[in-house]
């Protein structure tokens, strides 16, 4: 899916799960995320200092179908949605030999700061903290537009490569 990603731009990379997943033959537990997040913007601007420079960010407006019996986007949704959120960052700054075969949670950690209501509309603010040879580390905020852009919830997100063997 990632792999051989030639010339094309960490904006179309960042939107090549999103392809998969919005197609008719795709019925996974997050099919829904394509058709309710909208891509904002993608920034890759690596430095000597920070190599791994990579922000995405997203904006929805919560769908009663990922909300809770209050009406407040449920835990479970928060923790998919930065699950996808976050990986796209690192997928946009991905290039061939260096993170381009896919990668696996090994663990995601949010924090709910305030809820999220049913029609509010929200920005996933998502940015790669670090990447080594296997092992990476993300960041997340989901910050509520209405709001003065306070912050609903945050996570830290810890990934590992699925790179070919070295053996």
């Amino acid at each position: 899916m990632f792999a051989k990603h030639g010339d094309i731009s960490p904006e179309e990379k960042a939107r090549k799960w999103f392809e998969i997943a919005k197609s008719e033959d795709y019925e996974g537990h997050d099919s829904m995320l394509p058709h309710i997040l909208t891509l904002e913007s993608v920034t890759v601007k690596p430095t000597a200092k920070d190599p791994h420079n990579s922000r995405v960010v997203y904006s929805f407006t919560v769908p009663k179908q990922l909300c809770n019996m209050g009406g407040n986007l449920h835990g479970g949704a928060v923790a998919l949605i930065f699950d996808i959120c976050t990986s796209t960052a690192i997928t946009a700054i991905s290039r061939d030999g260096f993170w381009d075969t896919g990668h696996v949670s090994r663990n995601l950690n949010c924090t709910y700061l305030r809820p999220a209501p049913e029609g509010t509309k929200v920005y996933v603010i998502s940015e790669v903290v670090h990447l080594g040879k296997r092992q990476g580390l993300t960041r997340g905020e989901i910050r509520m537009e209405a709001e003065d852009g306070k912050i609903a919830y945050t996570c830290e997100h810890q990934k590992a490569a699925l790179g070919s063997s070295s053996l």
